[in-house]
């Protein structure tokens, strides 16, 4: 019986291909992968096994974040435009600069009651770095502090502020300047108006074109002064000169209370606005009907 005996010959080369095969076959570390960003770090990945047959990569970046600058300290913020003033009150003007709402200022100083009201903050804008005052009400302004817990600032007095202007816009119904009027006797009765530099109104009755006055038949001259439609000032003047703010047989100038000019003592402040202005006389014969009436304007200095 011939044996199946694997030959000799061929041994030799089985075991070199087997020794190359194991060669080729090594555990071997893959090389580092550098990392780069705003700050640079490097990871190695780990060996693998000979069990594995790819290898995954997981690349971290490392960045550093900075952070905003805080805030710190008393802070407001403006909730409305709002005008920053010499001093604690609407009296002192013209204001410095307006601060426009969302704006942020640093509150200095504190003020229980301004000129002629209300309470008001001593600031510094954040933006121009200028200093002044605003009004502090929580409609105005909100504070990460308590304002009335700041320091009382001393301030000096507001200088009196310039006279309105008074000026005529257009012309109502009356008779002043439209011919006269005569009486039985012939006599031609007139008016007119005057307008001064500071303000007030003045009345002339004319007869004959002469001005005249209580000695010569005239009672009162009575004005009347309405804003759309509601009454602000009335005020009956018995003797010459006649005027808006007559007393004591003298023209007198607009009241100022506060550093506020008003219509009259404790009366409505005058404002930026149109205002009707109507004027009778009262003479002593009924049949002369003078009267006088026009829109007007008020500027404010």
């Amino acid at each position: 019986m011939n044996k199946n005996i694997f030959p000799r010959w061929m041994a030799l080369p089985l075991l070199i291909m087997l020794a190359m095969l194991a060669c080729n076959i090594s555990a071997s570390t893959p090389a580092s992968i550098p990392i780069t960003g705003e700050n640079t770090a490097t990871e190695a990945v780990p060996a693998t096994t000979e069990q594995s047959t790819s290898t995954p990569i997981v690349i971290v970046q490392v960045v550093t974040a900075t952070s905003p600058a805080s805030t710190s300290g008393p802070s407001c913020t403006v909730l409305q435009d709002l005008n920053l003033r010499s001093g604690p009150g609407t009296a002192y003007r013209p204001p410095i600069s307006s601060l426009p709402a969302n704006s942020h200022v640093t509150p200095l100083g504190f003020a229980p009651k301004g000129i002629p009201s209300g309470s008001w903050a001593y600031v510094q804008d954040s933006a121009s770095q200028d200093k002044g005052w605003v009004n502090a009400g929580e409609q105005y302004i909100a504070c990460n502090v308590e304002v009335t817990a700041l320091s009382q600032m001393a301030f000096d007095p507001p200088s009196a502020p310039a006279l309105p202007n008074t000026s005529q816009v257009s012309p109502g119904p009356g008779t002043c300047g439209q011919g006269g009027i005569f009486n039985d006797n012939g006599d031609e009765y007139d008016c007119a108006v005057v307008f001064s530099d500071n303000g007030f109104i003045q009345f002339k009755v004319l007869k004959n074109g002469a001005e005249i006055g209580k000695a010569d038949g005239v009672q009162s001259v009575s004005f009347s002064v309405t804003q759309n439609g509601d009454s602000v000032y009335d005020h009956t003047e018995g003797n010459a000169p006649y005027c808006i703010f007559g007393s004591d047989n003298q023209c007198n100038s607009w009241v100022l209370e506060d550093y506020v000019y008003k219509w009259e003592a404790g009366g409505a402040a005058v404002e930026k606005k149109e205002y009707t202005v109507k004027i009778t006389p009262t003479l002593d014969d009924p049949s002369i009907n003078l009267y006088w009436s026009a829109d007007i304007k008020i500027t404010l200095p």
